[in-house]
C-alpha cells in the first residue's frame, strides 16, 4: 500500500532510468536454497567489498577481471581488445559496443567497474615516489550491540557459558596505490568471544599484494585465496548455487579481504607470466580448529570460527595444516590448458568415524590432488572442463570431472550444459565447484540452462539439474537421486517499473523420505524520481511433508539525497515449520552481507542510514534490526537461547578514506 501511495503521489511525469544498486544485484542472483551455505555468504561479502572499490576498466588486468565471476574468458578478451584498440573507455556506456555483453551484464558491471580516461594522460614513472603520491588509505571499524541476552552469558565459562562480552567488533585498514600495490590489516571478535584470553581480538588477518611488476603478474604475502580451472583441485574463491548467474570459480591468486576465518590460505603465492605461459606457486601453513578423539586423532574439522566457550577455545588451533602447490596455464588464440596440483600434510591424522556417510571422508595425514583443465573459447561458442585425481594416505584414489559447453545462439540467447562426475573416493579439502552438495564428492549430474532476452528488457533464465548420489548421504541409508527445475524472469515496464519472478521445483530425499519443494518469489520495483526506490516482494515455500504453506510479504524503501541516504525493510512471515523457512536480503552496512532465514510467525524490520562528511571521505553508518515472534516466547536453544519473543540489534560503522 505504501508503494502504491508513493507511486500515485509521484504521478511519474519525469520518470528516470532505474538506478542499479547492490540490492538489485543480490535480488537477481540470490538463490534461497543455498543461502545458508557458508561459502556462498562469504563469496557475496567479497563481492560487496569489490563493489565498494570498483576496478578501473582501463587498467584492470585479466586476473582482476577474473575476480568478477559472471564474466567469461571471451568477454574479458573482448574488453581488453576494445580498451587497447580505442585507447581506453571514457565511460562504461561504451560497453554497448561489445556484442557479447548484454544489457543485464552491463548493469552488473556498473557495480564493479569504473572508467577513468585520465589514467592515459599520466606520464608518471613507476617508482616508490609515484606509488606514495597516488596511494589511498581506508580505515573501517564496526561495532554490533545486541539488545537482548542469550543464555550462554548467564553461566560462568567453567559451566559451559560464554567467556566474553556479547559484542561484535571488527577493524580493518587497507592501503592501495594505482594498480600495483595493496596492503591490508584486519582484526575481528565475534559475540561471546573473550578479549583478554585471546590476547586481543580473536582473529587477525594481514596481506601484502603486488601486481604488474614486469613479468610478475601477482604476488601475495599473508592471507590469500586461490582459484584455478573449474575448482575441482583448488577454489577458495567464489562459490554459488547452481541457479546463480555466477557459477564460474574465481581464477588465479588474490588477497583475502573478507571476514572468513576458515576458507583461505596463509603464507605466500605468486604468478609469473612468460609469453603465453602463466606459472603460479603457493605455500601455506595454518592452525585449524578441530575436535580430537581420545586417541588424539581428528574426528571433525570445525568451520564456524567461533571461540566463545571453554570447549570451543580448547579446540582452537589444535591442528596444523601445511600445503604447497603449483599451477601452469597456457593460453593462445582462444585455447587454454592448465595443470594444477598440491600436497597437504596435517599434524595429526584424520579419523572421521564409522557412520555410513562418514566412511568416504578422507583419512590419514598426507593428501595430494592433481588436475588438468582445458578449454576453447570462440566468439559464440566455448568448451571447458577439468579432470582431477586425488590420492589419500591409504592409497585410495578417486576421480572427478566437470565439463561445460556454452553456445551463444544469438546476442539475445545463450544455451549451456554441463556434466559432472565426482567419485565417492575423490576428496580435495580446497575444492569448490558446481555441485548439489557442499562437498565435491559422491555425485553424478547433468545440467542444462537457457539464458534469453526475447524482448526488450525481458530476461529469462531456465535451468534443470538431474543428480544422483551413489553413497548414502547424511540422514540416509541408501543411494539417492533428485531433480531441480528453476525459472527466473525479470521485466522492466518503462523506465521506472520492473517485475521479477522466480520459481523452483525440487525433489530430494531427506531422512529416507522424498521431499517435494515448491518455491516462488514475486517482486515489484519502482524507481520514484532520482532519489527513491521501492520494492515489494511475496515469498512462498511449500513442502509436501509439511503441515502447510510458508509465506512472507515484505516492503523495502530506499532514499538517497545529498550526502545522506537510508534504506528500510518491513516483512511479515508465516511458516508452519523449519522446512518451509524463507530467506530475504535486508538493508546492511557497507562491506557487510547477510541473508537471514525466517520461520515461524512474526515481523522483521531493518533500517540502515548513512551520512558522508569531508567530501565523502568520512562515512558514518548505523543499522537497526528487530524481530518479533508471535508464535513463541523464546528463541533458539541451548546457550544461544533468547528468553523473549523480541530480538533487537544495533550496529554502527565508521569508514574513513584518505
Amino acid at each position: 500500500m505504501l508503494c502504491l501511495v508513493l507511486v500515485a503521489l509521484g504521478s511519474a511525469r519525469a520518470q528516470q532510468e532505474e538506478t542499479y544498486t547492490w540490492q538489485n544485484f543480490v535480488d537477481e542472483i540470490s538463490d534461497d536454497e543455498y543461502a545458508e551455505e557458508q561459502g556462498w555468504a562469504e563469496s557475496m561479502e567479497e563481492l560487496a567489498i569489490l563493489s565498494a572499490h570498483p576496478l578501473d576498466i582501463n587498467t584492470a588486468t585479466r586476473e582482476q577481471l577474473d575476480e568478477i565471476p559472471f564474466l567469461d574468458e571471451g568477454q574479458i578478451e573482448e574488453i581488453h581488445a576494445y580498451v587497447f584498440r580505442h585507447r581506453g573507455m571514457r565511460s562504461l556506456s561504451e560497453l554497448m559496443a561489445i556484442p557479447s555483453i548484454d544489457y543485464r551484464t552491463r548493469r552488473f558491471l556498473s557495480l564493479f567497474l569504473r572508467a577513468d580516461p585520465a589514467v592515459f594522460e599520466r606520464k608518471d614513472t613507476l617508482n616508490l615516489k609515484t606509488l606514495l603520491r597516488h596511494s589511498q588509505h581506508e580505515l573501517l571499524t564496526r561495532l554490533d550491540v545486541p539488545l537482548y541476552y542469550r543464555a550462554g552469558y548467564s553461566y560462568p565459562p567453567r559451566a559451559g557459558g560464554y567467556a566474553g562480552l556479547p559484542l561484535y567488533h571488527r577493524i580493518r585498514y587497507q592501503a592501495s596505490s594505482l594498480n600495483h600495490l595493496s596492503l591490508g590489516l584486519s582484526a575481528e571478535k565475534d559475540q561471546g568471544e573473550p578479549f583478554h584470553r585471546n590476547r586481543g581480538w580473536d582473529h587477525y588477518g594481514i596481506y601484502l599484494l603486488v601486481r604488474n611488476m614486469g613479468c610478475l603478474r601477482t604476488a601475495v604475502l599473508g592471507d590469500y585465496k586461490l582459484g584455478f580451472g573449474e575448482g575441482l583441485v583448488v577454489n577458495t574463491g567464489f562459490s554459488a548455487g547452481k541457479g546463480s548467474l555466477m557459477n564460474r570459480p574465481s581464477q588465479g591468486i588474490r588477497a583475502h579481504r573478507g571476514t572468513d576465518e576458515v576458507n583461505f590460505l596463509r603464507g605466500g603465492a605468486a604468478t609469473f607470466k612468460v609469453k603465453q605461459l602463466d606459472i603460479s606457486a603457493w605455500a601455506s601453513h595454518r592452525q585449524l580448529d578441530a575436535t580430537l578423539g581420545r586417541d588424539g586423532t581428528v574426528t571433525t574439522l570445525l568451520t564456524s570460527g567461533l571461540h566463545r566457550t571453554a570447549s570451543e577455545l580448547n579446540r582452537k588451533g589444535n591442528l596444523g595444516s601445511t600445503v604447497a602447490g603449483a599451477n601452469l596455464t597456457w593460453r593462445d588464440r582462444g585455447f587454454h590448458l592448465g595443470l594444477t596440483g598440491y600436497f597437504q600434510r596435517y599434524s595429526k591424522p584424520l579419523s572421521p568415524g564409522s557412520a555410513p556417510y562418514r566412511r568416504i571422508y578422507p583419512r590419514g595425514r598426507n593428501f595430494g590432488v592433481t588436475g588438468i583443465n582445458y578449454g576453447y573459447t570462440h566468439l559464440w561458442f566455448s568448451l571447458s572442463g577439468e579432470t582431477a585425481y586425488s590420492m589419500g594416505q591409504q592409497g585410495r584414489g578417486g576421480i572427478a570431472t566437470l565439463n561445460r559447453a556454452i553456445w551463444k545462439i544469438s546476442p539475445q540467447c545463450t544455451l549451456s550444459g554441463s556434466f559432472r562426475f565426482y567419485s565417492y573416493k575423490f576428496s580435495s579439502f580446497y575444492a569448490s565447484a558446481l555441485s548439489e552438495n557442499s562437498r565435491v564428492q559422491n555425485e553424478s549430474a547433468a545440467t542444462v540452462r537457457l539464458d534469453a532476452n526475447p524482448a526488450d528488457r525481458l530476461f529469462l533464465t531456465l535451468y534443470a539439474d538431474f543428480f544422483y548420489n551413489p553413497w548414502p548421504r547424511y540422514t540416509l541409508t541408501h543411494s539417492s537421486r533428485g531433480q531441480e527445475v528453476t525459472a527466473n524472469a525479470s521485466y522492466a515496464l518503462g523506465r521506472a517499473n520492473s517485475f521479477s519472478l522466480r520459481y523452483q521445483l525440487k525433489r530430494k530425499e531427506r531422512s529416507n523420505q522424498m521431499q517435494l519443494h515448491n518455491r516462488l518469489r514475486v517482486g515489484y520495483t519502482r524507481q520514484q524520481g532520482a532519489h527513491w526506490q521501492l520494492q515489494s516482494y511475496l515469498h512462498l515455500h511449500a513442502v509436501d511433508t509439511s503441515r502447510g504453506l510458508g509465506w512472507a510479504l515484505s516492503q523495502r524503501a530506499k532514499g538517497q539525497w545529498g550526502r545522506g541516504g537510508f534504506s528500510a525493510l518491513l516483512a511479515y512471515f508465516h511458516t508452519p515449520d523449519y522446512d518451509t523457512r524463507l530467506y530475504h536480503y535486508e538493508p546492511l552496512l557497507t562491506h557487510m552481507f547477510r541473508f537471514p532465514s525466517l520461520y515461524g510467525r512474526g515481523v522483521r524490520f531493518a533500517a540502515a542510514a548513512r551520512y558522508a562528511l569531508w567530501q565523502g571521505r568520512l562515512v558514518l553508518e548505523a543499522l537497526y534490526n528487530l524481530t518479533r515472534y508471535t508464535d513463541r516466547k523464546s528463541q533458539s536453544s541451548g546457550m544461544q537461547e533468547i528468553r523473549s519473543p523480541w530480538k533487537q540489534d544495533v550496529s554502527v560503522q565508521l569508514r574513513l578514506v584518505i
